[in-house]
């Protein structure tokens, strides 16, 4: 009798299950940090003794912020479990699905935004009781990045139902993601072969199909990503279409060795439609290989082959300049630091130091210590300013060239020095009337120091600007180890020097120079001018980037350096109250001014509700400048309409020159209109990551850049000094329309 009750309510709770448990979910609760929401799921809705069933670990991100791959690329950790099981479980590895190329300015990482799954196999105990439930609990570390990196983590559990061995357990509300998590995975590639050729850090990495591919029509572009960690550049990829299939050059890390073979996955750039076969013979978007090296005197590329945009990850072309070559990059870089002198931001402090030559123009061992110390300060300057832009980049953060003034900290202090400065030059006040006797004797001794000083002066001032040829250099300098591209920096700054040094060691040139004279205090007092209209264009990029309160309090910050600078210049009976006064009101000026001034997140239009408008009306191109969106100028090159994209910052005074005489004149606007180009700005006045990056995919670090889409080519730059007729020109190159 107990025996047939036994078995009476061994069938109902059977019963029960079959009945109730596919339409219900497994337990589990999501763990929220402000970055990523994090659970454990599985496949199925329940388990059977002793049998496989599909878990994973589910990653949802905020929007921008990505975590790593196995191999994280050039920085970054994979994501790790710590599993607390049943007793008699079994757990496998994590089936990573494939990354994505997320480049990080210079730098390219590995690893996944948005919804991710990281699916593995989980077995469960022989004698798990069906009815009972067992509880899966693991420790999830993860590094979660966008501009910083945060190492966040969570303790997870997951409540599975046990099944008999006659019930099948039901599908759950994940059983899609696992299917999508499955496509997305590689499979062995059984269409070709992979092999590589070495020649010193060099590779070139081939894939052949099996049979080869007709060879009309271009293949999809494909990314390669190695299994092993530190052995490739991420950033070196450049990929050609060959008669039997792909062809990758590559390059091995600085001290790495070419293993006896690769192991790496290439993925499909675009996801494939549902159902339909892909290059690589199924369904499957990435396949991997192990590729045999052999090592060659040089690397050849194979007969006819083509290259191939490989984007970075999304829809969008790139156009990279890591083929440049050292010596033309150098080359560009020495002819872009001379025209930097013609820069707006640098020409008034370059008259400073030429009026400085004058007074000197009989004495010629001074004349040569004055160029030697001032060519020091440049050159210096730039190798620091490097070292700072390397540094920040190797941490993590996305900047580039002008960095510094993405900062409402540092345009502050600049536009209080710059103002200092023009004070000075209008007589306002002596620097070495305000030191101390001994340190301005030692000064006196010492006029080197002055030189130097300029020259340091004179690339806080040039940091703004970017000069034509020399942004193709800065975008090839960080594509490059550290000692390559301070190399580059050092020879802009030898460039910006050498028309100074020039015209102090030819002495042919100072005979030309006028005899000093009385003009020479009405010269110093106009250069005034020009840097109090350099301080007027900082308050107007302080309010860009924090608002007009912060330009109004950075305004009664100079209001308390004139009173400080008008007590200083009274009698020392009257002026001691004044000075007493004036240096308490700029001090209390300064500390209530400068937390308006800390960085802050910028406040961005949301690109894709500003662009909506006109995507409902695709036929007619509305004349305002759209905000920088990647989705948006994706579409728009699928929809077949060319784009031109103007990468600006309100601190960049060639951009704000090329905006005023180029782009917004109604001759520019008519001839955007007329080719049917859309047109977007990217604004760059704050940090943000996404134009960093979009740079750095065009080779380049700094703006102004001009970039023109077209569907199908490459993008074409302009020069970072605009006219009329180069615009026509790039306008009158794109394809017909109606064609």
């Amino acid at each position: 009798m107990a025996a047939w009750r036994r078995q009476v309510v061994a069938s109902a709770v059977t019963l029960v299950w079959t009945l109730a448990v596919p339409a219900a979910p497994v337990h589990a609760a999501a763990v929220e940090t402000p970055h990523v929401t994090a659970e454990l799921i599985a496949q199925r809705s329940a388990v059977q003794p002793g049998q496989p069933v599909q878990i994973g670990l589910r990653l949802q991100h905020i929007p921008h912020w990505h975590t790593y791959w196995r191999n994280p690329g050039d920085s970054g950790l994979p994501t790790t479990l710590i599993w607390t099981l049943p007793a008699g479980s079994g757990i496998g590895q994590i089936a990573w699905p494939a990354p994505r190329r997320l480049p990080i300015g210079p730098l390219v990482n590995y690893g996944y935004e948005g919804d991710l799954l990281l699916p593995l196999s989980y077995t469960a105990p022989a004698d798990a009781s069906p009815g009972s439930t067992l509880s899966l609990r693991a420790k999830a570390d993860w590094l979660v990045c966008k501009e910083v990196c945060i190492p966040e983590s969570a303790t997870l559990e997951l409540r599975l139902p046990v099944v008999d061995a006659q019930t099948t357990p039901g599908a759950s509300v994940h059983t899609p993601q696992f299917e999508r998590a499955a496509a997305q995975q590689a499979v062995p590639w059984r269409g070709g072969q992979a092999s590589v050729q070495q020649a010193g850090r060099e590779l070139l990495l081939t894939l052949e199909f099996n049979p080869p591919r007709p060879a009309a029509g271009k293949l999809p572009a494909v990314h390669v990503f190695p299994y092993a960690e530190q052995l490739l550049e991420p950033a070196r990829h450049t990929l050609y279409q060959t008669a039997g299939g792909y062809a990758v050059k590559l390059a091995l890390m600085d001290g790495a060795q070419a293993p006896a073979t690769i192991d790496a996955i290439a993925v499909v750039q675009a996801d494939p439609a549902p159902g339909a076969p892909t290059i690589w013979g199924n369904s499957h978007r990435a396949v991997e290989f192990s590729a045999p090296v052999r090592v060659v005197p040089a690397i050849q590329l194979p007969d006819g082959a083509t290259p191939l945009p490989t984007g970075s990850g999304t829809a969008l072309p790139q156009r990279g300049n890591t083929d440049l070559g050292l010596l033309a990059a150098l080359a560009l870089a020495l002819v872009g630091g001379m025209l930097l002198n013609l820069m707006p931001c640098v020409f008034p402090v370059l008259s400073i130091k030429l009026l400085s030559l004058v007074r000197h123009t009989d004495r010629p061992r001074a004349l040569r210590i004055h160029a030697l110390a001032y060519s020091a300060g440049v050159v210096l300057s730039f190798v620091a300013l490097a070292g700072a832009l390397l540094a920040l980049r190797a941490a993590g953060s996305a900047v580039g060239w002008g960095f510094q003034l993405q900062e409402p900290g540092v345009v502050f202090v600049l536009a209080l020095l710059f103002f200092a400065i023009g004070l000075n030059l209008l007589g306002a006040f002596e620097l070495g009337h305000l030191l101390p006797q001994r340190l301005a004797q030692w000064r006196s001794q010492r006029p080197a120091l002055d030189a130097f000083g300029a020259g340091m002066l004179a690339v806080v001032a040039a940091s703004p600007c970017t000069a034509p040829f020399m942004g193709a250099a800065l975008g090839f300098a960080f594509t490059q180890p550290a000692a390559l591209a301070l190399a580059v920096f050092a020879v802009l700054g030898a460039g910006m020097a050498l028309p100074y040094v020039l015209l102090v060691l030819l002495p042919g040139w100072r005979a030309r120079l006028p005899r000093p004279g009385a003009w020479m205090l009405h010269l110093r007092q106009a250069l005034a001018f020009p840097l109090l209209a350099t301080v007027v264009w900082l308050v107007w990029v302080l309010g860009q980037q924090a608002g007009i309160d912060a330009a109004a309090q950075l305004l009664l910050a100079l209001v308390g350096f004139s009173v400080l600078v008008w007590g200083l210049g009274l009698p020392s009976g009257r002026g001691l109250v004044a000075r007493v006064f004036g240096t308490v009101a700029l001090v209390a000026l300064l500390a209530w001014s400068w937390p308006a001034t800390l960085p802050r997140e910028p406040t961005r239009a949301t690109p894709a509700a500003a662009a909506a408008p006109s995507l409902r009306a695709a036929d007619t191109l509305s004349a305002a400048w759209q905000p920088y969106d990647e989705a948006v100028l994706a579409q728009r090159l699928a929809q077949g309409q060319p784009v031109f994209v103007d990468f600006t910052a309100a601190w960049c005074v060639s951009c704000q020159v090329n905006k005023r005489l180029v782009l917004n004149t109604d001759a520019s606007m008519q001839a955007f209109a007329q080719s049917g180009v859309a047109l977007m700005r990217a604004d760059w006045t704050r940090r943000d990551d996404v134009i960093t990056q979009a740079l750095a995919r065009l080779g380049r670090s700094g703006v102004p850049v001009y970039a023109l889409f077209a569907p199908g080519r490459e993008p074409v730059l302009l020069p970072e000094i605009l006219t009329h007729r180069t615009l026509r020109e790039a306008l009158a190159a794109l394809p017909d329309p109606r064609s």
